[in-house]
């Protein structure tokens, strides 16, 4: 019985095409018609699902393909000489994964599933080749992809570094909510599959701090978190939160609040 569910599981990979993918609107190549695109279909691979801690590449590794993320999360890790890791950046569908790796033919960091979740692989010389001689426009669009996600994560690194602890925090959820708009789905609730460690290790906080700031959240109203899931109950005070100058005159609840902390 195993057995056969098994290759129930592995014929469905199988039979995934472009054309029926739930990532396809948002896709790097949504922006082409089916006779432009129907040259990059032979190029993409649909990988076997990654389970939970698998990583899909390491650091050093050898720059062969670009990833599309069809479903679930990953996360982005450099590790450095004493085998520390520091995560770099959270993954989800229809985000492009190795573009660290286009100019010094090597990925720089390495990437994990933080659950079951599936990319399509793409071949980046047989997609240069391919996109210069007929996709002009989806090369394009990858230089975008590139130059839009290059900004986003300089400018998040900027603000965080700027940032109390609880206003980092706030900010990682709001951007969190803002990418799942992005995606179609839901800004006020949705699931975080990484660790609170691993949110720690992002945010350049203890983890001890982020476990008491979700809690601090949940009391004031801010946010519910059950485990993984999270809803975002007043989305405008968490931009209050944001803007919130940490210098500024606290009022006695403020300081109340905080000896009680």
């Amino acid at each position: 019985m195993e057995l056969a569910n098994a290759v129930v599981k592995l014929n469905s990979v199988q039979q995934v095409t472009c054309n029926h993918c739930l990532a396809r609107k948002t896709c790097l190549i949504s922006s082409l018609n089916n006779s432009e695109n129907s040259d990059l279909y032979g190029l993409i691979n649909h990988e076997k699902p990654l389970i939970k801690g698998q990583r899909l590449f390491l650091q050093g590794d050898k720059f062969q393909s670009l990833y599309l993320i069809r479903s679930g999360c990953f996360k982005s890790c450099i590790v450095d000489e004493s085998g520390q890791r520091q995560v770099t950046g959270f993954h989800f569908s229809t985000d492009i994964l190795g573009i660290d790796g286009i100019d010094s033919k090597k990925y720089m960091c390495e990437v994990e599933a933080l659950e079951t979740s599936s990319v399509c692989s793409l071949p980046f010389e047989c997609f240069k080749d391919a996109s210069r001689q007929s996709n002009q426009k989806v090369y394009d669009r990858l230089l975008c992809a590139v130059s839009c996600m290059m900004f986003r994560e300089s400018h998040l690194m900027m603000v965080l570094g700027k940032m109390k602890a609880e206003q980092r925090l706030a900010h990682f959820l709001l951007d969190i909510s803002q990418r799942m708009h992005e995606r179609g789905e839901s800004a006020h609730e949705f699931r975080l599959s990484m660790a609170r460690y691993d949110i720690a290790n992002y945010l350049g906080l203890a983890v001890e701090t982020v476990s008491r700031l979700f809690k601090r959240l949940e009391e004031q109203g801010l946010i519910s978190a059950n485990r993984h899931r999270v809803r975002l109950l007043d989305m405008a005070r968490l931009n209050d939160v944001i803007a919130r100058d940490p210098m500024e005159h606290r009022t006695d609840k403020q300081v109340v609040f905080k000896q009680a902390s």
